[in-house]
């Protein structure tokens, strides 16, 4: 994700977000998500071993959420991921992913079309308000996502799990928190101690002011905030990889995430930097990860893969 932009999502994160976390937040999520009452999917060609749909789903709220769906060409039950990276790509993630990826059915969502790609000054002031019941769509769109997911005959319920990258990250944690479907949690590139990787991202001379900035601006960042919510996912397994050498990301705030999770919980470093959509070595090295350390898909990893 473009820095700049990632350090204006933050900033109106912590300037709309508002209140404590707690039973009835989760009350609110579940309200926006309803329940599935219609699903949509439309032949979108193949690539490769793996047949390609589009999706749109509706809760009986009016919500609507709409993805790209990926499935191997088998009628086995097999595991599915929720997969979701930053705004620019929506539910394009999706293909960014290697052309073997295993036996799994893999869903990637769009953002709701009121989440600018790029934050400034003007829609702070002009749409902060629609921003933020924007933002609150995206973890009960998530959910939506993996009740669909579990009721497909060629899915197995049990072994569901969503893998989220950078700014998806807090939404994905918020969507595990609320919704058990999700059996393992993937966080990507994210992290939490929102006031560093802010300070990290923001362009702002001269340079001692970042921090207070930062502090200034995310000091009431409260309902999206993962530290917030990860520890609920337990005793679900929540797997965290990361760059050491990532700017965007810096290891105090990763680490501070991963101390608010509860065991099992696993954290990975790679000798790499922040994850660009289009480095298709680096996806690769992440998804074969993912992969090997997801419970769920431990064994979708050993099956051997089709010549």
């Amino acid at each position: 994700m473009n820095p700049g932009r990632y350090a204006g999502w933050m900033l109106v994160l912590a300037l709309t977000a508002c209140g404590r976390a707690d039973a009835r937040q989760y009350d609110d999520y579940i309200a926006l998500r309803g329940r599935l009452v219609a699903a949509e999917t439309t032949a979108a060609g193949s690539r490769g071993r793996y047949a390609m749909q589009r999706v749109r789903l509706r809760s009986s709220t009016g919500l609507e959420v709409t993805g790209s769906l990926l499935r191997p060409l088998s009628a086995a039950r097999m595991p599915a991921i929720l997969l979701n990276d930053g705004r620019e790509l929506d539910s394009r993630a999706i293909e960014y992913l290697p052309p073997d990826f295993g036996d799994i059915v893999v869903l990637s969502v769009d953002y709701p079309e009121a989440i600018p790609y790029a934050v400034g000054v003007k829609d702070l002031v002009m749409n902060g308000g629609d921003i933020r019941k924007a933002a609150r769509l995206i973890p009960a769109s998530f959910s939506l996502a993996g009740e669909w997911l579990s009721s497909r005959d060629d899915v197995d319920a049990s072994r569901v799990g969503i893998v989220a990258t950078s700014f998806a990250v807090p939404f994905a944690t918020i969507a595990a928190a609320m919704d058990a479907r999700f059996r393992d949690v993937g966080l990507i590139y994210g992290a939490g101690d929102f006031a560093t990787v802010m300070a990290a991202n923001i362009d702002l001379r001269p340079r001692w002011l970042r921090r207070p900035a930062a502090w200034l601006a995310t000091r009431a960042f409260r309902e999206f905030e993962p530290e917030r919510h990860i520890a609920l996912i337990a005793p679900r397994p929540v797997l965290m990889i990361n760059g050491i050498d990532d700017p965007q990301m810096p290891r105090r705030a990763v680490e501070s995430l991963y101390e608010a999770a509860r065991e099992p919980r696993t954290l990975i470093w790679l000798r790499t930097g922040h994850l660009l959509p289009t480095d298709s070595v680096l996806i690769r090295a992440l998804v074969d990860t993912a992969l090997a350390r997801l419970p769920i898909l431990r064994r979708a990893a050993e099956a051997p893969v089709p010549q």
